[in-house]
C-alpha cells in the first residue's frame, strides 16, 4: 500500500503529461497561439523582422523567408519541462510540494518561450550563415533537438542546485 502511495504523485504527473500531450497534438496553430504570439514576438526582437500572422499558417516572416506555425511552438518542449522539473523536485523531496509544483508549472512557460525563440533565431541564423547546400531540413531539426536538450538538462541542474543537499534518496 505504502508503494502506491509513494509512485501515485509520479502516476498523476505522467497522466496529466500524456493528456496534454494528447491535446496538444490535437491542437491546430490558432488553438497554441498563447505560444506562439509572445515566441514570435521574441524572435521579432531578436532577428529584427515583422511578421504577420495568416490564419491556418501562423505568423509569417517574409523578409526571413519562414513561417512561424505549430510545429514552431515549442509545446512539446514545454510539456517535457514540466514532466522534467516536476519529477525532479518529488524525486529530491524538496520542501513544501503543494505549492513548489505549481510554481515550476508556471516557471516551465518562460522558459518554453525563452529557449523556442533562442531556437528558432538560432536556426535562422545558421540558415543564413551556411550555403543552402551546406543546410538541409535535417540540420535544422538537430540544431533544434541539441537546443532543446541542452536547456532540459541546464534546468534540471540548475533546480538541483536549488535544493537542499540533504533532499534526496
Amino acid at each position: 500500500m505504502s508503494r502506491i502511495v509513494y509512485l501515485l504523485p509520479y502516476l498523476l504527473l505522467l497522466a496529466a503529461y500524456l493528456i496534454a500531450k494528447l491535446c496538444y497534438a490535437a491542437a491546430d496553430t490558432a488553438d497554441v497561439r498563447w505560444l506562439l504570439a509572445p515566441n514570435n514576438a521574441l524572435v521579432e526582437v531578436l532577428l529584427s523582422s515583422g511578421s504577420e500572422f495568416v490564419p491556418g499558417r501562423g505568423y509569417v516572416h517574409p523578409g526571413l523567408g519562414i513561417v512561424i506555425d505549430k510545429s514552431c511552438a515549442g509545446g512539446n518542449f514545454g510539456l517535457l519541462s514540466v514532466l522534467v522539473l516536476t519529477t525532479t523536485y518529488l524525486w529530491q523531496r524538496g520542501p513544501r510540494p503543494a505549492l513548489v509544483l505549481p510554481a515550476l508549472l508556471l516557471l516551465s512557460y518562460p522558459l518554453t518561450l525563452f529557449v523556442n525563440a533562442a531556437r528558432i533565431a538560432g536556426a535562422v541564423r545558421l540558415g543564413q550563415l551556411l550555403p543552402p547546400a551546406l543546410a538541409p531540413g535535417w540540420l535544422h531539426e538537430a540544431q533544434g533537438a541539441l537546443v532543446y536538450l541542452f536547456f532540459l538538462v541546464a534546468a534540471y541542474v540548475a533546480l538541483r542546485q536549488l535544493l537542499p543537499k540533504t533532499a534526496s534518496h
